[in-house]
């Protein structure tokens, strides 16, 4: 049984600012942030349920090699990965299910 994966609205943010951010240092870390997103989005469709659940039935996947973690929520209704954020490792913990 297949997964898509739909982002949250405000993903697409998290994601550029973390780029931009990185770009600053190095264009080669940025793209390196870029795969490792992509990398960890094939691990979640392949294995929805093999990351831990914080709270609320979030479940986290921190990145290789990058201080972030994927917060995601399974919907098995509609066969989704519902990815909530992506946010640094330092920040605090939130609700991000609320998100738009």
């Amino acid at each position: 049984m297949s997964y898509s994966v739909v982002n949250k609205n405000s993903v697409s943010t998290d994601i550029i600012d973390a780029v931009k951010y990185y770009k600053k240092i190095s264009p080669e870390l940025a793209k390196q942030y870029l795969f490792r997103i992509r990398e960890a989005k094939a691990y979640i469709v392949n294995s929805p349920i093999g990351f831990q659940v914080k709270y609320n039935n979030v479940r986290t996947l921190m990145l290789r090699q990058f201080p972030y973690h994927i917060h995601y929520l399974i919907d098995d209704v509609q066969k989704q990965i519902v990815i909530l954020a992506v946010i640094h490792a330092y920040k605090n913990p939130t609700d991000y299910s609320e998100r738009p």
